[in-house]
């Protein structure tokens, strides 16, 4: 299942949530304001996001965005789909890798795929393991992981009601 770019969907239950289903994000631009208020949101000053001459001498030849705050807009985005509304009881885990900087002006969307299913934990919720990858404008990945959810089961009146 691919969430629509332009319209939200429903909450999707444990149930929905197959081996290889597919949510995709609407897409962000990266701003110069989005990187100096994270700066100052977390306190992290460090002259690779804040100082344009010190940054040009770097390895990546100018400022870069935070990579959390690559990491924050890409849950941002996938949050804006629709896709857990309602129906995520909690994201326990992330894992993140950096893969390529993310510069004021590269535009993101974030993409998330079923890895895996394990309906154990309890009878109203599973845990649901996705691939996640953020992509700039281009298509390149800047970064991937996984995340780790625990999803709500659809309601007995629901499934009550369709059978």
């Amino acid at each position: 299942m691919t969430a629509p770019r332009s319209k939200a969907i429903e909450g999707l239950w444990f149930e929905d949530l197959q081996v290889g289903t597919r949510i995709d994000s609407p897409r962000r631009t990266i701003t110069e304001a989005d990187i100096c208020a994270f700066a100052g949101l977390s306190g992290d000053y460090n002259p690779l996001h804040t100082d344009q001459l010190f940054a040009s001498r770097g390895p990546f030849r100018g400022r870069v965005a935070h990579g959390l705050l690559v990491q924050s807009i890409g849950s941002g985005l996938l949050n804006q789909t629709g896709a857990f509304h309602g129906t995520i009881a909690a994201l326990t885990e992330m894992n993140i890798r950096y893969l390529a900087p993310v510069r004021a002006g590269d535009t993101l969307a974030a993409h998330l795929v079923v890895r895996e299913r394990d309906p154990a934990p309890a009878r109203r919720r599973g845990w649901v393991l996705f691939d996640c990858i953020i992509e700039n404008q281009e298509a390149l990945p800047v970064i991937e992981g996984t995340w780790r959810t625990l999803h709500l089961r659809r309601p007995a009146r629901e499934v009550a009601a369709e059978g």
